[in-house]
């Protein structure tokens, strides 16, 4: 009869295998917060740079050029419009206040549109002048103050039928699959749905010009009716589809305009000390939130902290990516989401302190506190997002870039609190181990009956 072979059991260490599943998460962290703050060259000429992207109270980083300040926060381009003098009348216009108040308003709805919400237009002494964020894109922002914006589509004799004052929305989107072609989408109104729909049921193998201030935008040839009121033209580069769509949104200037000068330089709107003094005071308040929890909550408070202040990077890159800019917007998309994942951890470990104080243990208390109280807090994530998510849909310009960040950093936010946070903190537990002082203040500990 065979002897049994005798099966050596092996037993894994948990206390080992979550130290190092800590401490891999921990050097992680650090070294995507050391390259927030510093950036990093990505090739050995420094052709290709990681850009530092969170905010810092320094003058010596290039996190601006990631994050770009807006014209309330960062340094400002001054530019003053007058009205221009007609081809044929080289004399100066006359100035009418009420056109240039128009004009204003339509420049300040197209900044708005593109993000810079704290932007401004106003009049002064017979011109519009226009402060502009000095990091954005100077040359992209000068066509859209100063461009007329007059559309207008042309049967092929060069007869214009229809004016861009039909037009009641627009955007763009991509052509086709290469990433390269976009399209620019626009839509009438009922009374311009039915003039181009007749048009072009007349025009079916000829072309329709588009128009801008007169000069040819497009030439689509129409190979079927267009009767639906919307119309998707090919064939453009993605500046130029953004370009044309601001245009078309914001409406025509009600007088033509010219840039009188190169811009003077300025400080930021709010003040030269407004960006550094709203940066400080961000990180006194993680600094502050995070002590509380630290207080309250110990080592559960510790991941909470590790969990914000992951979640605030990683909001501030998104926003980065997205190019959102340094505006009070986009603080308050990544703010927003922080304090609620805040009162998020202060919900659901007060939950579970409240069970440790009654004499459950510490992994037990976590698990009842994230199904029950956790369900508050996953209610107003979802609700958020959904908000969000209606105002990506159904926006264009400064509502949709807050809405875009909002989401990102919201999803952010509950990822890290809910799932990511849970882990860490299930992991500290195995390696620091599960007695209650770890957890809570020293107090009295009344036994579950």
């Amino acid at each position: 009869m065979a002897r049994p072979v005798a099966v050596k059991k092996t037993t894994v260490n948990r206390r080992l295998i979550a130290g190092l599943t800590l401490l891999v998460a921990l050097i992680l962290t650090v070294v995507f917060l050391a390259l927030g703050i510093t950036g990093r060259n990505m090739d050995a000429q420094g052709l290709y740079k990681l850009l530092p992207w969170l905010p810092v109270p320094t003058e010596g980083t290039l996190w601006r050029d990631a994050l770009v300040p807006g014209a309330g926060l960062g340094d400002t381009l001054t530019l003053s419009l007058t009205p221009a003098a007609s081809a044929a009348d080289p004399a100066p216009v006359s100035t009418d206040l009420g056109a240039l108040n128009g004009a204003a308003r339509v420049i300040a709805r197209r900044l708005n549109d593109l993000g810079w919400t704290d932007s401004a237009a106003v009049v002064a002494g017979g011109s519009v002048v226009v402060t502009l964020p000095r990091g954005a894109d100077e040359t992209f922002l000068r066509e859209i103050v100063s461009s007329r914006g007059e559309y207008a589509f042309a049967d092929p004799s060069g007869q214009v039928f229809l004016t861009g004052d039909h037009i009641t929305s627009a955007g763009y989107g991509y052509a086709d699959a290469t990433g390269q072609n976009y399209a620019l989408n626009f839509v009438f109104d009922t009374e311009g749905a039915r003039i181009f729909g007749e048009k072009s049921t007349e025009l079916i193998g000829r072309n329709i010009a588009i128009l801008r201030d007169g000069v040819t935008l497009a030439d689509p040839s129409i190979s079927e009716p267009l009767t639906g009121g919307s119309v998707s033209v090919p064939g453009f580069g993605l500046d130029d589809a953004r370009e044309n769509a601001v245009l078309m949104r914001s409406g025509a200037l009600p007088l033509a305009l010219s840039i009188q000068s190169d811009g003077v330089r300025g400080t930021a709107l709010l003040g030269s000390a407004a960006q550094n003094a709203l940066i400080i005071s961000l990180i006194v308040l993680v600094a502050i939130a995070s002590f509380y929890l630290i207080w309250r909550f110990r080592l559960a408070g510790a991941v909470a902290v590790w969990m914000l202040v992951l979640q605030v990077a990683l909001s501030y890159f998104f926003a980065a990516l997205i190019g959102a800019g340094f505006t009070l917007l986009t603080l308050a998309a990544v703010w927003v989401p922080f304090l609620v994942s805040f009162f998020a951890f202060v919900n659901l470990l007060g939950a579970a302190q409240a069970d440790l104080n009654r004499g459950r243990s510490i992994r037990q208390a976590l698990k009842e506190s994230h199904a029950g109280r956790g369900h508050a807090s996953l209610d107003v994530f979802a609700g958020l997002i959904l908000v969000s998510v209606v105002l990506i849909i159904m926006e264009h310009g400064v509502i949709r870039i807050f809405a875009e960040v909002f989401a990102v950093s919201l999803l952010t936010a509950l990822t890290l609190t809910h799932l990511v946070g849970r882990l860490a903190l299930g992991e500290a537990v195995h390696l620091f181990g599960s007695e209650t002082r770890l957890y809570t203040p020293a107090r009295s500990v009344r036994k579950e009956a």
